[in-house]
């Protein structure tokens, strides 16, 4: 039997004096019925009985072949035939029911107790009367309880198999169909059985493991999911303790209870160890570079001396652990304090995320020859219930960290081609440029994602356009640059945002369809005074011009840093210098207030 059905099988109650009373009396058993059956162990022999019947009935047609069923089949019937030896008491079928159990473990027919059981009785009746056609009433009254006892008894059986069966059941549904492992309900048996008899010097450790995909489970097929579930499972299963528990408490998490240590740097250990084999798991899988892998733990009584209490405080750790970005954390009461309000913005962040809360705010793009406005940048704003703004950066890593970002694409997505339509039905003739992250343009699905939302709104392609950073296409550099390709294909316009930051290289505009280049607000900010950002920005003035790229200056405060960058080159200009970032109904309005008349260039 399978080790974790033996852990979680509970053991049938032993028949009483009084069971066995009851019993016999469903089947009519009688007081003289008892001496019936004792007399009859002193007419027929167990030899007899044995020659007559187990040596037969265990050879019969349909006899079990495999070595394990017959042999459990051969030790009941030896059991069956102490009929001979029974002095009425439940000892006898306390033994059978052990016997019938084992044969059910090994695989013999649910049939089995009531046709050996039919089969004994035969035996006995050609013991008692052979062939012959008159039978004494002396024989009558031996068979007669032979009948009623051996009748109970299998009776008795069906019901221990009947049991024994929902035993299997019960067992069953406290594991996880797919890897085997104990499931949630039997992770919280375990936790709470090891914490009643845990103590000051052997604590209960709790670790547990998770793994996130965060945006590339849009990537991931149901087939690939179950194949690094499967994987992690099994090779953490080999890699515990005798006597620690390993569960699936989640679909991409998995909790270990250690039932005796003496130190919370056991549990320490235990996390790193678990981690460490998760990673080797899933390194050999074509998926291993989407995937992050934390632990936090915890030990009892000390951290909370309930179960539930106990798995709060570890995974209190692990939500720190992710928020320091740390492999592995143990629980501390500041970490706990971190825990819970991160994990009230989360969850606040998904609620908003399902309501589609989120709102993207338009900062013009000024192009500098004509002093029109050809393009908007649409920035992701959210404001908390309780009225403050939560900066892009941190919606974009609680995105990833919920494993929401796959969805937030594509609401952005469809939100950026109505706000397309609209600004074209206003007679607003711009394009709207949405930012991407870097596990945006690791989906290969994008593009098509992209078409389907502008098919929606009935948007053409060069209504929108997308920015990206050089740091995102560094992720997976190979995937990233075949979908920003079937961007560039497409029609779409790409920007490369924040060139010059620390990731420039020359490769990029050479090998990818950029259509533009953004120059960070970093550098921006000291041209006019910073003789190091003026020349920086003169550098990627002529790298620009070398590949044919429009040069957008973002972050223009003042007029002169407008001027300067006019003078220098730049296509385009954007900042608080021309208008803040705001939602489309107040960019409509600026944008009539201020093209009503002709349209002036720059520095005109």
């Amino acid at each position: 039997m399978n080790a974790a059905l033996r852990a979680t099988s509970t053991a049938l109650a032993l028949l009483d004096e009084a069971d066995l009373a009851r019993l016999l009396t469903q089947q009519g058993f009688q007081p003289e019925d008892r001496a019936a059956v004792r007399a009859f162990g002193r007419v027929v022999s167990r030899d007899q009985l044995q020659a007559d019947f187990a040596t037969a009935f265990l050879s019969r047609a349909g006899a079990p072949v495999a070595p394990d069923a017959a042999d459990a089949e051969a030790a009941f019937c030896d059991e069956l035939l102490d009929i001979c030896h029974w002095q009425g008491d439940a000892d006898w079928f306390n033994r059978l029911a052990a016997r019938w159990r084992d044969c059910l473990d090994r695989g013999v027919s649910d049939h089995f107790p009531w046709a050996a059981c039919g089969a004994l009785l035969s035996a006995c009746r050609d013991r008692l009367v052979g062939g012959r056609a008159e039978v004494f009433q002396l024989e009558m009254d031996l068979l007669t309880g032979l009948v009623r006892v051996i009748w109970a008894l299998a009776a008795y059986l069906a019901e221990v198999g009947i049991l024994r069966e929902r035993e299997k059941l019960r067992a069953f549904t406290l594991l996880d169909a797919h890897t085997g492992l104990p499931n949630r309900r039997r992770f919280e048996q375990v936790l709470e059985a090891a914490l009643a008899v845990a103590s000051a010097d052997w604590s209960v450790g709790l670790v547990i493991l998770s793994l996130r995909a965060g945006d590339a489970s849009a990537t991931l097929l149901a087939g690939e999911r179950e194949r690094v579930q499967l994987a992690v499972s099994e090779r953490l299963a080999t890699a515990i303790r005798d006597g620690d528990v390993l569960c699936l408490t989640g679909e991409d998490e998995w909790s270990l209870v250690q039932c005796a240590v003496r130190s919370p740097a056991q549990v320490l250990l235990a996390a790193h160890k678990l981690r460490e084999v998760a990673l080797s798991a899933v390194a050999s899988l074509d998926v291993a570079k989407h995937l992050t892998i934390s632990a936090g733990g915890a030990s009892g009584p000390v951290d909370a001396a309930d179960a539930k209490g106990l798995e709060r405080a570890a995974r209190n750790a692990l939500f720190a652990a992710r928020d320091a970005r740390q492999p592995v954390a143990m629980y501390s009461p500041e970490a706990a304090q971190t825990s819970h309000a991160a994990a009230g913005l989360e969850q606040e962040f998904m609620r908003a995320l399902a309501m589609q809360h989120f709102e993207l705010f338009l900062q013009p793009q000024i192009d500098v020859a004509t002093g029109a406005c050809r393009s908007v940048e649409a920035l992701l704003r959210w404001r908390r219930a309780e009225g403050s703004w939560v900066a892009p950066p941190a919606v974009i890593e609680l995105a990833e960290r919920s494993g929401g970002g796959a969805q937030m694409l594509r609401s952005l997505l469809s939100r950026q081609a109505r706000i397309a339509d609209e600004l074209a039905r206003a007679g607003v003739d711009v394009a709207v440029m949405l930012n991407l992250t870097s596990q945006d343009i690791r989906d290969p699905d994008l593009p098509a994602l992209v078409r389907q939302s502008l098919d929606s709104w009935r948007v053409p392609a060069h209504r929108v356009g997308f920015e990206l950073t050089e740091g995102a296409l560094l992720v997976d550099e190979p995937a990233a640059g075949k979908v920003v390709a079937a961007l560039g294909e497409a029609g779409y316009a790409v920007a490369l945002d924040d060139f010059g930051t620390g990731y420039s290289s020359l490769s990029h505009l050479r090998r990818l369809p950029v259509d533009e280049l953004k120059i960070d607000r970093q550098f921006v900010a000291g041209v006019c005074t910073d003789e190091q950002d003026r020349a920086m920005v003169e550098a990627l003035l002529v790298m620009a011009r070398a590949f044919k790229l429009r040069v957008v200056a973002e972050g223009v405060e003042t007029e002169a840093q407008a001027s300067l960058l006019t003078e220098m080159g730049c296509d385009r200009l954007q900042g608080y210098f021309f208008a803040r970032p705001m939602n489309v109904e107040a960019f409509v309005r600026w944008w009539r207030a201020r093209y009503v008349q002709p349209v002036v260039p720059l520095g005109t």
